[in-house]
């Protein structure tokens, strides 16, 4: 009797993808949408470029050493989170006997936001806004009385297992000379300094890797005092450093080949999402961008219900870009499996790197 098995490499290939330039794909849906690309009623987004010969290659080319590391920031971080979001809450529970007395038995419960620390943002988070659709065009009555689109595709079809692309933006611009940066500051990391980072780590992107984007705000807010925290949560508007909400840094992420992106500040691309500098006259040139970036947040809109590219936030990648000193890397193997929540918006991304 003759087993057979089959290869990686012959599982059937999604499509690649079409230049930046050829998007929309329907063109009867918002601006730079890519519906359709994995078929009409596909729910994983980019991450089916994720074969199982891409993430084998991913391995292979990226665990070298064996070393791990946690990119999971504790759940009660921040204390104070921004954006009108609640504190984490946890109870120890001792299960007693029945006549009162304690046992060496505990429970424990947790009440939390999933966009309150480390988190993947799913498609259900947030879509056009002009338009009021999610990912492939779904209501939002379509995400309210069904499970389409939740979180727990993504846990099912096995996670995120991919090769990261580590850039490390403080100790790319301290190698350059210029200085320290504030990552509690409204500052825009250009289309032109995230190409000059990759370069300078002479790493050629391909289709199926992660962007890990490090702007030191863990390491900033654990700086702050408890005074401090507070006030950073109670900010109107909330200030981060984030990458620009262009359609350059855009057309960048989708070139690159990027499946999904995550970066260690509250918001990936830069906060206040709304302002002067989503406006007509502001950062955009040439284009009307009254209608499209009505609610702001360019590359949610584009990434999330565009695209299907997850957006990871608040990552804790200290230990990350300490170990890729160390080894003189500026690549890893990422695991991330969300939580399996029927119909959930976002998770915690439960996400190791490995060397």
């Amino acid at each position: 009797m003759t087993s057979t098995t089959t290869s990686p490499t012959s599982r059937p290939q999604p499509p690649r993808r079409p230049p930046f330039s050829t998007l929309p794909l329907d063109p009867s849906g918002p601006a730079s949408n890519a519906w359709g690309l994995y078929g009409p009623s596909d729910e994983l987004g980019a991450l089916n470029i994720l074969t199982p010969a891409v993430v084998l290659s991913a391995a292979q080319s990226t665990i070298l050493t064996g070393h791990r590391v946690s990119l999971d920031w504790p759940l009660n971080l921040p204390s104070h989170p921004s954006f009108d979001r609640p504190s984490f809450q946890w109870q120890l529970t001792n299960r007693t006997h029945p006549d009162g007395t304690k046992r060496t038995v505990n429970d424990d419960s947790m009440t939390f936001n999933t966009q309150s620390s480390s988190q993947w943002d799913g498609f259900r988070h947030y879509g056009y806004q002009k338009a009021g659709l999610y990912y492939g065009g779904r209501t939002q009555g379509d995400v309210e009385s069904s499970e389409v689109i939740g979180i727990d595709k993504i846990a099912k079809a096995g996670g995120i297992a991919a090769r990261g692309v580590i850039l490390d933006y403080p100790r790319w611009r301290a190698a350059r000379g210029q200085g320290k940066v504030d990552a509690l500051a409204a500052v825009a990391i250009t289309a032109g300094e995230l190409k000059a980072m990759v370069r300078d780590a002479g790493v050629e992107t391909r289709e199926g890797d992660v962007l890990l984007l490090r702007t030191g705000f863990t390491e900033a807010y654990l700086g702050l005092d408890g005074a401090g925290r507070e006030a950073l949560g109670a900010k109107r508007p909330a200030e981060f450093m984030g990458v620009e909400s262009t359609r350059e840094v855009a057309e960048w992420i989708w070139e690159s080949g990027f499946v999904a992106v995550a970066g260690d500040a509250p918001s990936f691309e830069m906060s206040p999402l709304v302002g002067g500098h989503n406006e007509v006259g502001g950062i955009w040139k040439g284009e009307s961008w009254e209608e499209e970036m009505q609610g702001g947040g360019l590359l949610h809109q584009w990434l999330l219900g565009g695209w299907g590219v997850m957006i990871g936030e608040m990552w804790d990648l200290e230990g990350l870009c300490e170990k890729a000193v160390e080894l003189g890397r500026n690549t890893c193997f990422l695991s991330s499996v969300p939580l399996k929540v029927p119909g959930g918006v976002a998770s915690p991304p439960n996400a190791v790197a490995f060397f």
